[in-house]
């Protein structure tokens, strides 16, 4: 196991790699409405085609958070859960 590997390590990459997907399927739903918003059919294609790129860019973005998420149920889990402290802390006297 790779030793810069941990648990909040996984978690930001996953975080990342959703947002990146976010953001790549609201572009692609622009390149569509701007398809439709313009009468020269050589840009429409050209939105078309690159709307098309980003569909299967966001698709393989999906496989492999999936991927990531399967990974992660089947890791026996390696690092003990933090157990929350508590704020106020008792002193004997």
């Amino acid at each position: 196991m790779n030793a810069l590997y941990t648990p909040r390590l996984q978690g930001r990459k996953k975080e990342s790699l959703q947002t990146q997907h976010e953001f790549l399927n609201l572009l692609r739903l622009r390149h569509l409405h701007w398809m439709n918003s313009t009468d020269n059919p050589d840009i429409e294609q050209l939105h078309e085609e690159i709307a098309a790129l980003i569909h299967k860019t966001t698709d393989r973005y999906h496989h492999l958070l999936d991927a990531l998420h399967e990974q992660e149920r089947e890791e026996p889990r390696l690092y003990p859960v933090r157990q929350r402290v508590p704020d106020v802390v008792k002193w004997n006297r």
